[in-house]
């Protein structure tokens, strides 16, 4: 408890020590799959106990870093600006052509 109290005073070394931490689960993980992708056992009970390895491996990769957790937070940037904006600039003539386009367009 100290050591993450600490850490709260000094966030400084707590990013140095979490990007640590995401090295160091990074090359576990690496490295099991690597044993359990290319390895050759002799004995099936190794391959039930690799893959034990791997997945416990994998759920604790999930609980201190989010490397390799489902539930990421996703920072969106949303522009939620509505702008509406009247114009005078149109013409007589225009707005007589425009009356005439659509009086066309409801009468067949």
């Amino acid at each position: 408890m100290k050591f993450y109290a600490y850490l709260r005073k000094n966030p400084k070394i707590e990013s140095r020590i979490v990007e640590a931490r995401k090295l160091g689960i990074q090359t576990l993980i690496d490295k099991l799959l690597g044993i359990f992708n290319h390895q050759e056992v002799e004995n099936p009970n190794q391959i039930l106990w690799i893959r034990e390895k791997v997945s416990f491996i994998k759920w604790i990769a999930g609980k201190v870093t989010d490397l390799y957790s489902d539930n990421k937070v996703q920072k969106a940037q949303v522009d939620q600006t509505l702008n509406i904006s009247w114009s005078d600039s149109i013409t007589d003539q225009e707005i007589k052509t425009i009356e005439a386009e659509i009086e066309g367009i409801e009468k067949p």
